[in-house]
């Protein structure tokens, strides 16, 4: 039985012990902000004052499908990252496709399904079997109390091609939204091979102080061109790049320049990138994505890449540097 628990710390290492041994199972990596596009029809916005409504909803389906995973919700939406067998993830997200929460998302086929719930290969094991479901005040903090962009529409959300396509040109200030731990070990180049911008912090609501800091007042960021920005699967970015874009604005240095984010994120990129390869039309050494994407549960990272880090303490090779061992 899956345990549901306020809260939890994340697991080191798993063993599957679950039936997904044999008949396989997925990790889903997914949100939505109600106010963002696609918006939430008109007719369900009230329903979105009671996120312990919709927790009921997701903690039924974790008992009933021994889901395991964090789940937090709020009044500006939801942000979920979940595991279990083949089966219960199919009827997970049939489940999700016929409430009123996921209205006017395209789940209409097997491709929009994937797009927009990014499976990757894991199960409940990665989270020890047990679910940590809250009702918060942020879906994810900022760090900036209240915030709500100005305008959703102010940011420009890059499907993985085209964002590939910007990178490539090479002429574009790249910025890492996640924590130093994460990027250690994964992060993008633009094509001439430069490496992304790391921010040194260790957590999100850490991400104005570095704006304020590093990127105000910054000549480099101060390009027609925009500056390009990603995370792992786009939430950080959804707050994160529009409150640097009005900061800028705000500075008067930006000039309007467009700012960037990776639809989907990391996840969505390393996706598009292994059909590419499938299909021919590129090779592994193509990715501007070098090294494995850090996650939050059990698994440590995601991804085929050669590792790009190595342990601190021998000097050896290393893809699954955790959070403790940086600090």
């Amino acid at each position: 039985m899956t345990t549901v628990l306020p809260d939890s710390s994340d697991p080191v290492g798993f063993t599957c012990a679950c039936p997904a041994r044999t008949e396989g199972g997925s990790i889903l990596l997914f949100y939505r902000y109600w106010a963002n596009s696609p918006t939430l029809p008109a007719d369900h916005l009230s329903k979105t004052k009671d996120p312990q409504a919709l927790a009921d909803f997701h903690q039924q389906l974790i008992s009933q499908l021994q889901l395991g995973g964090k789940f937090r919700l709020a009044t500006e939406g939801y942000n979920i990252t979940l595991g279990g067998t083949g089966s219960a993830i199919e009827k997970y997200i049939e489940a999700c496709s016929a409430h009123w929460s996921f209205a006017g998302i395209d789940l209409a086929t097997p491709k929009a399904r994937d797009a927009y719930f990014k499976p990757t290969p894991g199960c409940a094991c990665a989270f020890n079997g047990k679910a940590s479901l809250r009702v918060t005040a942020e879906i994810t903090p900022l760090g900036i109390t209240n915030y709500s962009p100005t305008s959703w529409s102010s940011v420009t959300s890059l499907p993985p091609a085209e964002f590939h396509e910007l990178l490539e040109k090479g002429d574009i200030p790249l910025l890492d939204v996640r924590n130093h731990y994460e990027s250690r070990i994964g992060y993008f180049v633009v094509g001439d091979g430069t490496v992304a911008v790391r921010p040194a912090v260790r957590r999100f609501s850490q991400w104005p102080g570095y704006v304020v800091k590093h990127v105000l007042g910054n000549d480099m960021y101060k390009k027609p061109q925009g500056i390009a920005t990603y995370c792992t699967g786009g939430i950080r970015c959804e707050k994160g790049a529009r409150w640097m874009q009005e900061a800028l604005e705000n500075e008067g240095g930006s000039g309007g320049a467009p700012v960037y984010t990776l639809h989907g994120g990391i996840v969505a990129y390393q996706a598009w990138m292994e059909e590419e390869v499938k299909a021919g039309r590129k090779k592994p050494e193509d990715s501007l994505f070098k090294g494995r994407n850090y996650v939050f549960d059990a698994r440590g990272a995601i991804g085929d890449q050669e590792a790009v880090s190595a342990c601190h303490g021998c000097g050896r090779s290393e893809d699954r540097l955790g959070w403790h061992s940086l600090l």
